[in-house]
């Protein structure tokens, strides 16, 4: 197949979990024989030398010129509220393009395609009218993101606009799968939810994978360190750490006083970092070129999150690198480690801070927590799984293009 690839960013380097499961998919579709055309947005900080190791899988590389701002940091609030009158979320307007929709019409006229990925539903707004099949690659699900901001919000103002916001979302969200011909999820369990929003739609479960090759346990630490990683400038990450920091580690102290936490991640804000001046043992990297090195000083990851969607990679690259995990039910969604052999799955503080006591006194339950998560990484989220579930995707699209024939027949 001929496969145009619709991206919101570049996909290397792969050093958040959007870029991870874009490259994972490309490299994938490519190892598997087809022929790919990249079309993304270009920041301008984006350094133009990491494009060579793309063309590994991309025939040709298309970028249009624009400027990100993050939605859940960004203080724009006179276009938020200007975007209160409108139809359309204000998570949408940050991503339309008249210019990224003309380089698409223009990359389409020049070539047969068989197939567009729209990778998220943000790549659906600029797409074209066209007759090729489209793929909405479904990274999670935006307005239940929102949605579940709401439990944790106590501002009326902020509320009454999260909720008019979600309701946008998911609206918008729905109309995008009824312009989709099948959705790639992350998990049955995300499969379901889109079935809510477009009953009938064909799913693929394509799984968030790691390349478990490149992750090598790095063995029992015996000190008491917790890792947790992620990007600081999206608000479920530090909500995590907040609810890590303020509500966990200080019960967890009462049983392991010296423990220490990793926040490894970038963008972490100096107004950020402020709220956690003078509480001893917490320390944040910043921006990693490797997140395998933070990890490897960890004896435990610590995963707890309230707010998110789809399935998390700082799950899969802890379990690849053989840590014990210790989850909310959230954090772990999706994924399918049995909850006391793979994983440790708790909610409450005291129950999160009493298993991660449990843990650091235990080394020999530590690596069999540890081996038994990389088993399930290797069997489950590796690359030879996310090749099996894209032919699944490739055969069922050619299978509808050969009904049709048969009706046109």
């Amino acid at each position: 197949m001929r496969i145009l690839f619709v991206a919101l960013q570049f996909p290397i380097p792969a050093n958040n979990g959007l870029k991870m499961r874009s490259w994972s998919v490309l490299q994938a579709l490519a190892a598997e024989g087809h022929e790919l055309s990249l079309v993304y947005f270009q920041d301008a900080s984006e350094d133009r030398a990491v494009v060579l190791p793309l063309g590994s899988a991309c025939r040709d590389v298309t970028g249009v010129p624009f400027r990100f701002t993050s939605l859940s940091s960004s203080r724009d609030y006179w276009k938020r509220a200007l975007a209160i009158c409108s139809r359309q979320p204000y998570a949408c307007g940050r991503f339309l393009s008249p210019v990224m929709r003309q380089r698409i019409t223009e990359v389409l006229s020049r070539h047969h395609f068989d197939l567009v990925i729209a990778d998220t539903a943000f790549s659906m707004l600029n797409l074209p009218t066209t007759d090729v099949p489209v793929a909405l690659n479904a990274h999670n699900l935006e307005y239940l993101i929102l949605k579940r901001y709401l439990s944790h919000e106590s501002n009326p103002l902020k509320l009454a606009y999260g909720w008019l916001e979600s309701e946008k979302v998911r609206r918008w969200e729905s109309e995008a799968c009824f312009h989709a011909d099948c959705v790639l999820c992350c998990s049955q369990h995300d499969g379901q939810l889109l079935q809510m929003l477009r009953p009938g739609i064909p799913t693929v479960v394509v799984p968030n994978i790691v390349d478990v090759d490149s992750y090598t346990p790095a063995g029992d630490v015996e000190e008491p360190v917790l890792i947790y990683q992620g990007g600081m400038d999206w608000y479920p990450n530090r909500d995590a750490v907040e609810y890590l920091v303020f509500e966990i580690l200080p019960i967890l102290r009462g049983k392991v006083p010296h423990v220490k936490v990793i926040v490894a991640g970038r963008n972490p804000s100096p107004e950020f970092r402020q709220r956690f001046n003078g509480i001893a043992g917490v320390s944040f990297t910043g921006t990693v070129a490797d997140m395998r090195i933070p990890m490897a000083k960890a004896a435990v990851s610590v995963v707890p999150l309230r707010i998110g969607s789809g399935t998390r990679m700082k799950i899969l690259e802890a379990a690849a690198m053989g840590k014990a995990v210790v989850s909310t039910r959230l954090g772990a969604e999706g994924l399918e480690f049995i909850d006391g052999s793979e994983i440790l799955i708790v909610d409450r503080p005291q129950a999160f801070a009493e298993a991660v006591a449990g843990l650091l006194s235990d080394a020999a339950r530590r690596r069999s927590l540890g081996r038994a998560a990389r088993r399930r990484v290797e069997g489950q989220y590796s690359m030879p799984v996310l090749r099996d579930s894209l032919r699944e995707l490739t055969a069922m699209l050619e299978g509808q293009q050969t009904r049709e024939v048969a009706t046109l027949a």
